[in-house]
């Protein structure tokens, strides 16, 4: 673990209920994985996805840590920059979420991509092992944003980079009414460790000490609640799981159901989100 991980202290680390999936039945974490096979399609997380690794100063046979890799959905997009011969390395507190990857890796040919149980504020690899270092929806849930990006760092060569993809996850969505607008937008307010890490990624990139520091923006929009599986499942198929963490009442969520249906029927559904990439220097 590095200094500044030391200093902070594993008593302020702080998580959401994502950070708990161990400890969840498996049909819940399988609904949860998913949702973010989902959300890695859609065009505004790949545009950005993409922007940060061809940002990261990585090549064929470079060597990067995924932190947070969640179900080894990135790799595809990793392997496009680094070659079946670059060296991936992906940590990720969930083990279903692992073993998924694992699954992933060997199905893309990938030998040279490891998959293992990590926290991605405490990792176990040494001082500037990589080329490059990321995390992909990660600091949302899991933080102090300084002590996982500063680990990411330490792990990071001299020169290298560090780069990091979040969202707000405010959705500026069609409602007849504004109760229902905001009964939705409040479930992720109550969810979220850092409801607004990806609108200060340079500030906390700089925090870890990294330097010229660049971001990318990108806008995710849908006119139909089926433009895309992430709408349908991220919003509709996860409420039965709002509902039981009690982020919201089963008569709202269901008069929020109501009023997106209805208004997607009627050719009146509107959604949009916005997400954020940044790349810092070592």
């Amino acid at each position: 673990m590095s200094t500044n991980a030391n200093q902070l202290g594993a008593a302020d680390w702080k998580s959401d209920f994502f950070g708990t999936l161990n400890e969840l039945p498996p049909e819940p974490v399988t609904g949860i994985s998913g949702v973010l096979e989902a959300m890695s399609s859609l065009p505004a997380y790949q545009d950005a996805r993409l922007w940060l690794l061809q940002n990261l100063g990585i090549s064929p046979g470079s060597s990067v840590l995924e932190a947070g890799c969640g179900t080894g959905i990135a790799l595809p997009d990793i392997l496009s920059v680094v070659g079946t011969n670059g060296r991936v390395v992906g940590i990720d507190p969930t083990k279903a979420f692992i073993n998924s990857a694992l699954e992933r890796a060997q199905k893309l040919g990938a030998s040279h991509a490891k998959y293992e149980v990590g926290d991605i504020r405490s990792l176990s690899a040494k001082d500037g092992e990589f080329d490059a270092a990321f995390c992909d929806k990660v600091l949302i849930h899991a933080g102090p944003p300084k002590a996982a990006l500063s680990e990411m760092a330490r792990v990071t060569r001299s020169a290298g980079r560090v780069g990091a993809l979040e969202w707000l996850p405010f959705f500026a969505v069609s409602s007849n009414r504004p109760e229902t607008f905001d009964a939705l937008n409040t479930i992720f307010r109550k969810a979220c460790y850092d409801y607004f890490v990806s609108l200060n990624l340079a500030r906390h990139l700089h925090s870890a000490g990294l330097k010229d520091v660049r971001t990318k923006v990108a806008l995710a929009h849908a006119d139909n609640l089926d433009a895309h599986p992430f709408w349908r499942a991220f919003i509709v198929q996860q409420m039965p799981m709002f509902i039981h963490a009690q982020l919201i009442e089963e008569a709202t969520a269901q008069a929020v159901l109501a009023d997106l249906e209805a208004l997607n029927a009627k050719g009146e559904f509107s959604a949009s989100f916005i997400v954020q990439a940044a790349v810092g220097t070592k």
